[in-house]
């Protein structure tokens, strides 16, 4: 159900938004300037809930699988504590592979990093980059489910200042958890974007000059909001979520290499 709801923002996004037809969309990821295959981007990243920095530690325990909601649980960076059965997170890795999405979208997987930067776990998703307009799904796994409910980090033409558009989509339950909402059925997500300035920013890759893109998204289960910094090379460099619980998500580049 969740496949099928991904599959069609992709497919609205590409015919409404681009107007390209199926033929022309087999051929994205080679048309790619940002997220050309082999590329990987790595991101630093923290929750922040009631002042406190959380990182989320997932379930690793072999050949076990937790009840969903025990997979994985958010621990205060400062404090972190080992646990046999529980590997700390500390970085997201983003990697564009060979091959499309279901036909429709640029193939990317998401590894999430241990404080060795070793994979402990996967996922692969898809993004759209057609020439400026790029609209990229957010990683899913654990607590960074909740962006679910959030606008995703898009970008569209044209790159100038109070450039404005629209998108609605539709979640499942699935994105849902006791640790933030549950609902039944389908949920209607509209994200209203604008692009409120052009900035340069200070990285970890350095002094990047970035569009400043504000995002809100209104449902019946609430309000979110996303503020996004796209750079033309390096794509986007920093995304600060605010959720539907109230928490805030930050992710930031922390480097790019070619694989």
């Amino acid at each position: 159900m969740k496949i099928s709801i991904y599959i069609l923002f992709f497919l609205t996004f590409l015919q409404n938004a681009i107007g390209q037809t199926f033929e022309e969309m087999r051929y994205l990821t080679d048309d790619n300037t940002i997220f050309t295959q082999y590329r990987q981007f790595f991101y630093k990243y923290y929750f922040l809930k009631e002042k406190d920095t959380l990182l989320v530690k997932l379930y690793t325990k072999p050949e076990t699988i937790a009840p969903y909601e025990l997979s994985w649980k958010l621990e205060p960076k400062s404090k972190l504590t080992f646990e046999q059965d529980y590997t700390a997170i500390h970085q997201l890795a983003l990697t564009v592979k060979v091959g499309d999405y279901f036909g429709q979208a640029s193939l990317l997987q998401y590894d999430y990093l241990n404080k060795e930067r070793r994979s402990v776990r996967h996922e692969q998703t898809g993004l759209v980059e057609v020439c400026d307009d790029i609209w990229i799904n957010p990683p899913k796994e654990a607590q960074f489910l909740i962006t679910e409910l959030n606008p995703f980090p898009e970008i569209r033409e044209p790159l100038i200042k109070d450039n404005s558009w629209q998108r609605t989509t539709i979640t499942s339950n699935i994105g849902g958890s006791e640790k933030w909402k549950l609902w039944q059925g389908n949920v209607e997500v509209t994200a209203t974007y604008r692009i409120r300035n052009i900035q340069t920013i200070k990285t970890n890759v350095g002094y990047l000059k970035c569009f400043v893109i504000d995002a809100n998204a209104q449902s019946l289960l609430g309000e979110t909001r996303l503020v996004a910094y796209f750079n033309k090379e390096y794509g986007f460099v920093k995304l600060n979520y605010t959720n539907i619980d109230g928490s805030y998500l930050v992710m930031d580049i922390y480097s790019v290499k070619q694989y």
